[in-house]
């Protein structure tokens, strides 16, 4: 377990109505990796990632979290191995075997979900809301015009279901003004509909511009530390980006995942 760990690093109180991410302003808040209480970015056999359920758990244990997200792609032409809704079904079911073996730990089924075209998501309302949580992606702008991407982007973080805009958003949002999309209004939309926005954690990202992190945390908008988990040993990389995030000045309090499982778990079912 990561041991770097202090009274004055504990996050910053939040009320059960769950107010905008707004740290309180002194060195003490800024984050560390001992305030990560788990990770939502992650994925595992059932798709394209490469261990078991029981392993990326197993990991996310040894590693001290407390809880899981195990958030595998839903089929789609660019994931062709990713989960049908029958497959997103039976993989439930090994989840809550898993949290019977593991009391202590909390492990959520989510799903990542490729935006179509014009913003709107591939599944309805219902089955969306039958997910404990929602990550939405991207394509890369390669040849997409910035201000349609943007307008995708915006649409889909208007979704009530939508708990975080994903990967490649944690691109988008250490490239700065290379990103190709609008982020103030992305952000602006975020901080409206209470949607968190994903950082990546990946450690082979270069040139980081953390401006539009700083411009999350003054607006009040969660954001979410994540590795995009593809294997078990990949889950320590938060570590990596909690100390870059730390660093860039972001603070405990606008990071979604120092909440325990139980205030994540309430924060998640807002509007549903």
């Amino acid at each position: 377990m990561y041991s770097d760990c202090h009274d004055d690093c504990a996050p910053a109180p939040r009320d059960e109505v769950f107010p905008a991410a707004v740290p309180e302003s002194a060195a003490d808040q800024l984050v560390r990796p001992c305030d990560i209480k788990g990770i939502l970015h992650s994925h595992s056999r059932w798709a394209d990632g490469a261990h078991s359920l029981s392993s990326m758990v197993s990991t996310a244990q040894e590693i001290g979290l407390e809880y899981l997200g195990i958030s595998d792609h839903f089929r789609t032409v660019a994931h062709p191995d990713g989960l049908d809704l029958n497959a997103a079904r039976v993989q439930r079911q090994e989840i809550e075997r898993l949290r019977l073996l593991n009391p202590a730990f909390d492990i959520l089924q989510g799903v990542e979900l490729d935006a179509n075209p014009d913003g709107s998501l591939p599944l309805d309302d219902a089955t969306l809301g039958w997910f404990d949580f929602v990550i939405v992606s991207f394509p890369a702008n390669g040849g997409w015009d910035p201000q349609r991407l943007t307008n995708q982007i915006v649409r889909a973080v208007s979704n009530p279901h939508v708990a975080i805009l994903g990967k490649p958003m944690g691109e988008f949002m250490l490239q700065g003004a290379k990103a190709g999309v609008d982020m103030r209004r992305v952000l602006e939309a975020a901080a409206e509909h209470r949607t968190a926005v994903e950082v990546t954690a990946n450690p082979c990202c270069a040139e980081l511009d953390w401006s539009n992190c700083k411009l999350a945390q003054e607006m009040g908008v969660y954001m979410a530390i994540s590795p995009d988990a593809h294997r078990a040993a990949r889950l320590v990389d938060y570590r990596h980006g909690t100390e870059m995030a730390r660093s860039a000045g972001v603070c405990c309090g606008s990071v979604l995942n120092t909440m325990d499982h139980f205030e994540l778990r309430r924060y998640l079912m807002r509007g549903r």
